[in-house]
């Protein structure tokens, strides 16, 4: 029973200070990549850690896997804030078309706009890659107001 209680006690003691290890480096690289962070909320599941906050007036969620390292992040912004390249591409393409939602994905790989635009009669669903190829993912009618 001894020995039973002092592996339990060490595999515990392990396992806490993985964890520690892998909390410290996440908040350190979290911190290093967003530095004006503000109102951040961490969550974790099975899968791994995710971190929602706002920085310059944009809310952002980022994942990491369990190991801490980066997975992708979302961007959640209006108009304004797309490059200017993409946004010249969407209103070349569409034009005529109010751009209202648009949400920026992230990876290691690449970037990719999902932009969501309307005029009178339609709702648009697009994806924009960073070397601006559109492609369009949605269209709807839009119902009388």
């Amino acid at each position: 029973m001894k020995k039973f209680c002092a592996t339990l006690i060490t595999l515990l003691v392990f396992k806490t200070l993985v964890f520690a290890d892998v909390n410290e480096r996440l908040l350190h690289s979290f911190n290093k990549a967003f530095p004006l962070a503000v109102n951040t909320k961490w969550s974790e599941d099975a899968n791994g850690y995710f971190v929602s906050f706002t920085q310059s007036g944009i809310l952002s969620k980022v994942a990491y896997d369990l190991n801490g390292d980066f997975v992708y992040a979302l961007r959640y912004y209006h108009e304004e804030n797309l490059p200017v390249s993409i946004l010249m591409a969407v209103k070349e393409k569409f034009k005529n078309k109010k751009i209202f939602a648009i949400t920026e994905l992230s990876t290691s790989d690449e970037v990719k706009y999902y932009i969501k635009l309307k005029d009178t009669k339609n709702w648009y669903g697009i994806v924009v890659t960073a070397a601006g190829n559109i492609t369009l993912r949605e269209h709807y009618k839009r119902g009388e107001p």
